[in-house]
């Protein structure tokens, strides 16, 4: 993010995190090794909901961050969202815009089917935000969402990680209030969700119409939006292996073990950086 102060504020006031972990600034070998970055210096701040999801906000100081600091199309590989079921829509759309972030009104739709509302929201670097609003559904951290060429190999990927296939949605009628969602008229695609045993959810998302685009390829950690997605693993180079068999990759020259914590990096079958974690006891 551009100022870690202001992205705390947003998450903390806007969407219902709280504080978890503050690192201070980050620097030294080590981490110039793992992020494969020279020179890198950064300010780490980990925030946490109540209902479980952790995220991790990185403020660059060196190398400075790069890239587009506005909402990605959901058409373009990689990470494209995080999601919330809400109780009331508007109420989180003002907290959004009170706490620096952008509504998108144009994109509220309406699934008469179960009598979903939706709506897409920025936070003040662009980061995507979806609402939804569900007969049902408790007020909670719904998912994060993945754009994906294949999802069969993505499923089979993030199984080794510990995933299954939970609700899978086939929306490939050209559906009118999906084009408005997505800003994409007549698009078509698949969502499959797949989820751990403590709940965490991802969705992989498969655009059949119009083609998807974008680089498929790891992007360096010193980029505006959401940057990777990392796991605590007890067996790092084990889990790391399986997942280089199906369709990713770990990079050995970012490997580093320090007498607090040992991290694997890698990347997914379509570029999304994966961060393997193992405490180091003492």
């Amino acid at each position: 993010m551009s100022d870690i102060k202001t992205s705390a504020r947003f998450y903390q006031d806007a969407l219902g995190f709280e504080p978890y972990q503050d690192h201070g600034v980050i620097e030294g070998a080590d981490m110039e090794k793992t992020m494969q970055l020279p020179g890198v210096r950064l300010r780490a701040v980990m925030l946490k909901r109540a209902d479980g999801p952790v995220i991790e906000l990185l403020q660059f100081l060196a190398p400075a961050a790069t890239g587009p600091r506005e909402k990605r199309s959901t058409l373009q590989y990689g990470l494209v969202h995080i999601s919330f079921y809400v109780d009331d829509i508007d109420a989180w759309a003002a907290r959004i815009r009170e706490a620096g972030g952008k509504v998108y009104e144009e994109t509220r739709a309406y699934f008469a089917g179960n009598d979903t509302t939706m709506l897409y929201c920025t936070d003040p670097d662009g980061v995507r935000v979806e609402l939804m609003k569900a007969p049902g559904e408790a007020e909670r951290f719904s998912h994060s969402g993945i754009c994906v060429q294949d999802i069969d190999v993505s499923l089979r990927y993030y199984e080794a990680l510990g995933f299954t296939a939970a609700e899978n949605y086939v929306l490939d009628q050209g559906l009118d209030w999906l084009g408005v969602i997505n800003e994409v008229p007549g698009i078509k695609l698949r969502a499959q969700m797949v989820r751990d045993a403590k709940g965490n959810t991802v969705e992989l998302l498969k655009v059949f119409e119009p083609d998807s685009f974008g680089s498929r390829e790891r992007q360096p950690l010193n980029r505006f939006g959401l940057t990777h997605l990392a796991f605590w693993d007890d067996e790092p180079e084990k889990t790391s292996a399986a997942l280089s068999e199906r369709g990713g990759y770990f990079v050995e020259e970012a490997h580093v073990k320090t007498p607090q914590i040992e991290l694997l990096h890698g990347a997914d079958p379509d570029g999304v950086r994966i961060e393997l974690m193992r405490p180091v006891s003492g």
